[in-house]
């Protein structure tokens, strides 16, 4: 582990947003909206998990490259912290690598280590799932807060399966006393194998609500936008992709009629109730 915190005048406390490539991350939205994040505003190293005791490297393997200068470089598949300087509001710490192979939990360690040397008082984890989603429509969104260690959570409706690092460190991090929010988009599964830009726009819409500046995604917008007219083609050369496409889109236009809530009946039968008093 190494750190390059740097000095901060701590008027206001950093806001950190992590995301990590392989399982977690379909149609790599989580990761791209880091990269978009360092694209559109300035950043700077802030700290790094050193990849040696966490990365299968027959997996992640580490890459050669050739600088400007000449110079032959070997760049490892550490887990980058890097400071996010949005042109007002608090800083953005975000944490960007693969999800590790082993040692979870001090993985998980170092990671809060840093982000509370680096004066982070609220995290926003990021994922995404491979999903029965239509992409001419939305695509679902989903932030839920991660309960702290003494919040008991009763709902039914929880997911129970095979879980990640972002739920790892989700948990560590609330139990550390760090408000996290984790925020999953869901990827129609049919054209998974790209990066998903549409995606990628839909989870930087949901944490535009915790970043006072406007994130800029004019590109990003283009590009979804190609995206979806480039699946609408795909659809278009195979009937049974098409067909399954619009049973998609009738399943998800139906779950999302007024009519098909409990409280939109409820209110419908009181208006009945009250038309048939008012004309008796």
């Amino acid at each position: 582990m190494h750190s390059l915190t740097g000095a901060y005048d701590g008027r206001m406390s950093r806001i950190a947003i992590t995301a990590f490539s392989g399982w977690n991350d379909a149609g790599e939205a989580a990761t791209g909206v880091i990269e978009h994040l360092h694209e559109v505003w300035p950043s700077r190293p802030a700290g790094a998990v050193d990849a040696e005791d966490y990365i299968d490297f027959q997996v992640n393997r580490p890459e050669i490259s050739t600088t400007e200068a000449g110079l032959r470089v070997i760049d490892w598949p550490d887990t980058e912290l890097r400071i996010v300087e949005p042109p007002r509001g608090p800083q953005i710490v975000t944490v960007l690598g693969p999800e590790p192979s082993v040692h979870w939990k001090r993985f998980c360690d170092e990671v809060l280590e840093q982000l509370q040397a680096l004066d982070v008082s609220s995290v926003m984890s990021l994922g995404a799932l491979l999903a029965d989603s239509p992409h001419s429509r939305p695509l679902p969104v989903s932030a839920r807060i991660e309960p702290g260690a003494a919040q008991p959570v009763d709902d039914a409706e929880l997911y129970s399966g095979p879980i990640g690092v972002p739920t790892i460190l989700s948990r560590r991090l609330a139990a550390a006393g760090l408000r996290t929010t984790n925020v999953w988009v869901q990827v129609p599964h049919y054209v998974s194998q790209n990066a998903s830009p549409k995606a990628v726009l839909g989870l930087l819409r949901e944490i535009q609500d915790q970043i006072s500046a406007p994130i800029p995604v004019e590109e990003l917008v283009e590009e979804a936008e190609a995206w979806e007219r480039g699946v609408d083609e795909l659809a278009r050369t195979d009937e049974d992709v098409a067909e399954y496409v619009r049973r998609l889109e009738r399943a998800q236009d139906a779950s999302e009629l007024p009519e098909a809530s409990g409280d939109a009946i409820a209110k419908e039968f009181e208006q009945f109730l009250r038309r048939r008093r008012d004309s008796d």
